[in-house]
C-alpha cells in the first residue's frame, strides 16, 4: 500500500489484510519546499454570461469616486439620457438593488441613483434575459445594483473622498462657473462563523447645471426655448445590515437603507420668437425658484431554508420601501417685444407646493426542488403600492395667494399585483435548458380629487420565458432566448396634473394610459470568452411616449404621453473582450439595428431607419505588480430611431489613472469623463406637420480626484457556517 501527498515524502507499507481494519499513517513533511509563489492577476471589469453582463465597479477608474448614476453611465452598453435609462439597440430598462424592483422613475429615479455612493456598490448586473422568478418589468430587461458585503473574517472596510469639476466649452447662461462637487464615503464590515454585518454611510455636496432646449418650428415663426437649471445639491445616504446563521441548515436577515436628498435651486428659461427672416418678433423670461427635498426608507427581513437532503431551498423575503418628497417654487414669466421693451400684460406670477408620498409592501417567497430529471423552482409575490400627490398652484396677485383650481390637482395611484412563477433547468450532455411561465395579475385605481374622477383597471398577463444552451466543444457554445415582458407607465406618466415650463407650455400626465408589450428573441453564439456574436429582434405592442404638440393658433405647447407606436427591431451585436498585450485587457462592442416604427395616430407619421452603437473600453497595466493602472473608454451613438423621431450622433471619451500604494491599502486615482463634451443627445421629430427638436445640453464633462483607504483584515476568509445558500444569498434583500 502507498500513501502520498504533496509537499510530503510518500510511504510504501507491505500489508497483509485478512478483515476490516484501521491504519494509520503519518507523512513526513518534505525537507525541501517550493518557495512562495506569487501570482499576480486582476479580475475583468466585464463578464458576459447567457442571460447577462456583470459589470465589476471594483476595477472601474471612471466609477471611483462618483455617484450612484455616473458609475451606472460607465456599465457597458448603458444609455443614459435625460431621465431615461436604456440599453443601446434595445430600449428601456428597469432598475433593481439587491434585486429589489425600485418603484421609481423618471427624475425620481435619476435622483435617487444619484444620492447613492458607487463606493457602496459591488457590482452592476444588466440583466437582458431575466428568468421567470424576476419581475416582468422592463423593455430590454432589468438592471441590478448589487450593493457591498464582504466576506473578509473580523473587520474589514474603507473610507474614500473624491472631488469633482464640471467642465464647460462655452459658459453658463445663468450662476457661476465653478460647478462640482464633494464626496465622501465610509464602508464598515464584521464577519465571523455564524455572523455578517455591514454599515455604510455617504455624504455628498456641490453644485450642478442643467439644461434642456425645445425648438418648434412653426409655418410662419421659430420658437426656441432653452432651459438653463443651476442647483445646489447635497445627499446623505446610510445603509446597514446583517445576516445571522441560525444553523447548518437556516439563516436570517435585516437590511436598512435611508437617504435623503436637497436639491434646491432655479430654472432660468429663455424662449426668443423668430419670425421668417429670422429676427426676434418677441421673447419669453420665466424665472423660477424651486426647494425639492427627497427622504427615501428602505427596510428588508429575509429567511433561507434548507430543505431535505437533495439541496432544495426556501427563500422568504418581505420588504418596505417608502419615497417621499416635498417642493415649494416660485414661477414668473415676463413678455417682452423683439427690441426687449417689457409687455405688461404678458405678466404671469404662481406659487405652488407639490407632495410625493409613495408607499410599497411587498412579500415574495422562492422555492428551490431538485428532482431526479431537472431543477424545479417556484414562488409568488404580492406588493401593494400607494402612491398619493398634490400640486397647488397659487396666483400672486400683489402680496395675495389665490388658489388656482383649474391649474391645482390632488392624486392617488393605487396598484396591487399577484404574482406566481413556475420554471425548470435541465442538463443533457451538451445541452442545458431552463423554460419557465410567470403569472401577474395587477389591480389599479387612480383618483384625482380636483376633477371628481376615477380610473380603474384590472388585467391578467402571461410572460413566458426560454433559454437554450448548446456546447458544441470547449471552445464554441450557442444559445436561444425568448421572453415577453411589460412596461408599465410611471406615477407621474399618469398623474393629470399640470407642470408648468412657462405661461405658454406645460407638460400633463395621462390617467387612460396603458402598459407596453414587449417580445424579445436572440441567437447568441460565443467563442471562448473572446468573441460573442448576437443576432435579436424585438416587437413592442401599444408603446408610449412623450408626445409635445404645438398648436399653430394659441401658440401653446402641450407635451402628454400618449399610447400610439408599434415598434419592431431587428439587430446583429458583436462583441470581443481579449488581451492584445500582457499589459492590456480591451472589452470592444459594436451593434447594429433597423428599427420600424407605426403611428397609430394620425397627426404622426412612421419613421424606420438604421442605427449604430460602437463601444471600447481598455485597461492598461503599467507596471508587473499591476499596481499602477489607465483607462480609456469610448462610445459612439450613430443616427437611430428614437419611437418617432431620430436622433443625431453623439459619443463620449473618458481616460483615467489609478495608482495602489501600501501594500495596496490606499488608491489614488484621477479620471476625466466626457473629455470631448459630446455625449448629449439632439432628438428631432414631427408632430402635426410641425418639426420640433429635442437638445439636452452638455453639462457632464467632468475631471474627479478620488482617495480610498481600505483598513481591517484583507487576507483572510471568514469559515462560514455553511448553509448550502450562497448563491441565493445573493438574491436576497
Amino acid at each position: 500500500m502507498a500513501a502520498h501527498a504533496l509537499g510530503y515524502a510518500e510511504q510504501v507499507l507491505p500489508v497483509d489484510i485478512s478483515k476490516d481494519t484501521l491504519i494509520h499513517i503519518v507523512l513526513k513533511p518534505l525537507s525541501r519546499s517550493l518557495d512562495e509563489l506569487t501570482v499576480v492577476d486582476t479580475k475583468p471589469a466585464i463578464e458576459r454570461k447567457a442571460d447577462r453582463i456583470i459589470f465589476d465597479l471594483s476595477n472601474s477608474i471612471a466609477a471611483a469616486g462618483s455617484n450612484g448614476l455616473a458609475a451606472l453611465s460607465e456599465a457597458p452598453g448603458v444609455k443614459i439620457s435625460g431621465n431615461s435609462i436604456s440599453i443601446a439597440g434595445k430600449g428601456t430598462v428597469s432598475i433593481m438593488q439587491d434585486n429589489r424592483l425600485l418603484p421609481l422613475s423618471g427624475e425620481d429615479m435619476i435622483n435617487y441613483l444619484k444620492s447613492l455612493s458607487a463606493d457602496q456598490i459591488s457590482k452592476i448586473e444588466i440583466i437582458t434575459h431575466p428568468s421567470a422568478q424576476y419581475e416582468a418589468e422592463g423593455n430590454a430587461g432589468l438592471i441590478n445594483i448589487v450593493t457591498k458585503h464582504s466576506d473578509k473574517a473580523g473587520f474589514s472596510g474603507n473610507i474614500q473622498g473624491s472631488l469633482l469639476r464640471f467642465m464647460f466649452t462655452n459658459p453658463p447662461d445663468y450662476g457661476v462657473a465653478n460647478y462640482g462637487y464633494a464626496n465622501g464615503s465610509a464602508n464598515l464590515n464584521y464577519n465571523n462563523r455564524r455572523l455578517s454585518a455591514y454599515a455604510g454611510i455617504s455624504y455628498l455636496k456641490g453644485r450642478e447645471l442643467e439644461g434642456y432646449g425645445i425648438d418648434v418650428y412653426y409655418p410662419g415663426k421659430h420658437w426656441a426655448m432653452k432651459d438653463t437649471g443651476d442647483y445646489k445639491g447635497s445627499s446623505f445616504n446610510l445603509s446597514g445590515g446583517a445576516d445571522y446563521a441560525l444553523s447548518s441548515r437556516t439563516s436570517s436577515g435585516v437590511k436598512y437603507q435611508f437617504g435623503k436628498r436637497v436639491y434646491d435651486g432655479a430654472d432660468h428659461i429663455h424662449v426668443p420668437v423668430y419670425n421668417k427672416s429670422g429676427t426676434v418678433d418677441s421673447v419669453l423670461r420665466t424665472d423660477a425658484v424651486y426647494y425639492p427635498v427627497a427622504y427615501s426608507n428602505a427596510f428588508n427581513m429575509h429567511l433561507l431554508q434548507d430543505i431535505g437532503a437533495s439541496g432544495g431551498k426556501l427563500i422568504l423575503n418581505a420588504d418596505y420601501f417608502n419615497y417621499y418628497r416635498h417642493d415649494r417654487s416660485d414661477f414668473e414669466t415676463n413678455s417682452y417685444t423683439g427690441a426687449g421693451a417689457l409687455i405688461p400684460s404678458g405678466l404671469k406670477r404662481y406659487y405652488d407646493t407639490t407632495v410625493q408620498d409613495i408607499k410599497v409592501y411587498t412579500f415574495k417567497a422562492d422555492l428551490e426542488l431538485p428532482v431526479s430529471f431537472a431543477k424545479l423552482m417556484m414562488g409568488g409575490k404580492v406588493s401593494f403600492i400607494d402612491n398619493y400627490s398634490n400640486i397647488y398652484y397659487y396666483d400672486k396677485v400683489d402680496d395675495e395667494l389665490i388658489l388656482n383650481h383649474e391649474l391645482s390637482n390632488e392624486y392617488r395611484y393605487i396598484e396591487n399585483t399577484q404574482a406566481l412563477y413556475a420554471s425548470g433547468a435541465k442538463t443533457a450532455g451538451k445541452w442545458k435548458l431552463s423554460a419557465g411561465i410567470r403569472a401577474e395579475i395587477t389591480q389599479t385605481t387612480g383618483t384625482s380629487y380636483f376633477k371628481n374622477e376615477k380610473t380603474a383597471d384590472n388585467y391578467l398577463k402571461l410572460f413566458p420565458s426560454f433559454l437554450a444552451t448548446y456546447t458544441a466543444d470547449k471552445e464554441n457554445s450557442f444559445s436561444l432566448t425568448f421572453d415577453k415582458r411589460i412596461h408599465r407607465p410611471t406615477f407621474w406618466d399618469l398623474n393629470p396634473y399640470k407642470s408648468l415650463m412657462t405661461a405658454y407650455s406645460y407638460v400633463e400626465g395621462n390617467p387612460y394610459l396603458q402598459p407596453e408589450y414587449i417580445s424579445n428573441i436572440e441567437l447568441t453564439h460565443a467563442y471562448k470568452s473572446l468573441l460573442t456574436t448576437s443576432f435579436y429582434f424585438n416587437i413592442i405592442n401599444n408603446g408610449f411616449t412623450q408626445v409635445t404638440y404645438a398648436d399653430v393658433d394659441s401658440n401653446y405647447i402641450h407635451t402628454t404621453p400618449l399610447n400610439f407606436i408599434k415598434t419592431r427591431r431587428i439587430g446583429f451585436s458583436e462583441s470581443l473582450s481579449f488581451r492584445p498585450f500582457r499589459w492590456m485587457e480591451s472589452d470592444n462592442q459594436v451593434n447594429g439595428y433597423y428599427t420600424i416604427a407605426r403611428s397609430g395616430l394620425p397627426y404622426i407619421s412612421g419613421i424606420d431607419g438604421w442605427g449604430v452603437y460602437m463601444a471600447t473600453n481598455n485597461t492598461f497595466f503599467f507596471n508587473k505588480e499591476k499596481t499602477i493602472t489607465g483607462n480609456l473608454g469610448f462610445w459612439c451613438q450613430f443616427p437611430e430611431i428614437d419611437h418617432f423621431g431620430r436622433s443625431d450622433t453623439y459619443y463620449k471619451l473618458d481616460v483615467g489613472v489609478q495608482g495602489l500604494v501600501f501594500k495596496k491599502k490606499l488608491s489614488l486615482s484621477l479620471d476625466a469623463v466626457d473629455v470631448l463634451q459630446s455625449s448629449a443627445a439632439v432628438i428631432r421629430s414631427t408632430v402635426n406637420n410641425i418639426h420640433e427638436t429635442y437638445t439636452n445640453f452638455q453639462v457632464f464633462s467632468n475631471i474627479k480626484f478620488t482617495a480610498t483607504w481600505n483598513f481591517g483584515n484583507n487576507t483572510r476568509e471568514r469559515t462560514p457556517v455553511k448553509t448550502g445558500n450562497e448563491e441565493e444569498r445573493s438574491r436576497v434583500n
